[in-house]
């Protein structure tokens, strides 16, 4: 287990941690979880409670893309065979600034094993009152401009009566290897536009022309968290297993999930030598009313 940096006020609790620049848990001072608790023994960022997407969030089908005439390729960076998540999720970051409710990380990958990105990344978790604020941005360190995207992968309790609203304009169905297939408007059973529990089916889809907005309830614990995302972010993914109904993830995404082979490199954030693209997003949690 690494060590890990507990953030604290008289509202909230968190504690993250340099590998993955991982958030591990998350609570309320009475000890009411908001985001999925860590389970304790040897350190599995896809254990944790969030994680951050850098330089390029899910997977790249083909592991590569073609741009002025040159092929650039990814090498996978799991037992899977799409290239996932970036690799800042897999590296130590340095702490470069803490205390007892902020923590800002940074990662230098001038020369990444498993991506063409050169990079510097800098991630910021601080919490002010009922807010956690996640910031997150990325400059291209390379030699050439390069697409770019962002991300965050927060995982959140999910129990029998949990519900969620996330409005958004379209759908991605779900294709063998976990990709995108085609875009539709969004089924009834995953209709997030009004408070909506999850249906008794995985999902694992990413969905388009979001507000930003969504919030998360707890019925059975008495809470929710009202979640607020940066303009950069206008979709989300969702995933929900099937066989593990105790969580739910909803990832801010600046691009769609393989939208290199989808759409080229144009579909992502295009920076040059020394540009930057940034963005963050806040959860902020508070009790239910008792109606009498």
């Amino acid at each position: 287990m690494p060590d890990f940096i507990t953030l604290e006020n008289d509202r909230l609790a968190l504690r993250v941690c340099a590998q993955g620049g991982a958030v591990l848990d998350g609570v309320t001072q009475d000890g009411r979880p908001f985001l999925r608790p860590y389970a304790g023994g040897a350190f599995d960022v896809l254990r944790s409670a969030c994680f951050p997407l850098v330089p390029i969030g899910n997977r790249v089908e083909g592991n590569g893309f073609e741009l002025r005439g040159k092929c650039y390729r990814f090498q996978p960076n799991t037992a899977e065979p799409s290239y996932i998540h970036g690799d800042g999720w897999l590296a130590e970051w340095s702490v470069e600034d803490t205390s007892s409710v902020h923590v800002r990380f940074a990662l230098q990958q001038l020369r990444p094993a498993n991506s063409p990105h050169a990079y510097r990344a800098v991630q910021t978790v601080a919490i002010d009152g009922a807010t956690v604020r996640l910031e997150l941005s990325v400059t291209n360190r390379g030699k050439e401009a390069l697409p770019f995207g962002i991300g965050f992968h927060p995982y959140f309790p999910r129990t029998e009566a949990t519900s969620l609203m996330a409005p958004a304009a379209t759908w991605w169905t779900e294709r063998e290897g976990y990709l995108p297939g085609v875009r539709t408007p969004i089924p009834v059973l995953a209709d997030f536009s009004a408070p909506h529990r999850f249906p008794r089916r995985r999902l694992n889809n990413c969905f388009e022309g979001w507000s930003g907005e969504a919030r998360i309830v707890w019925p059975e614990v008495g809470l929710a968290a009202d979640i607020a995302a940066d303009p950069v972010f206008s979709r989300y993914m969702l995933y929900a297993p099937e066989d593990d109904t105790s969580f739910f993830c909803l990832e801010p995404m600046s691009h769609t999930p393989n939208a290199l082979t989808l759409a080229g490199p144009a579909a992502l954030h295009m920076l040059a030598p020394g540009e930057a693209l940034s963005g963050g997003f806040s959860i902020t949690v508070s009790n239910l009313e008792v109606v009498p």
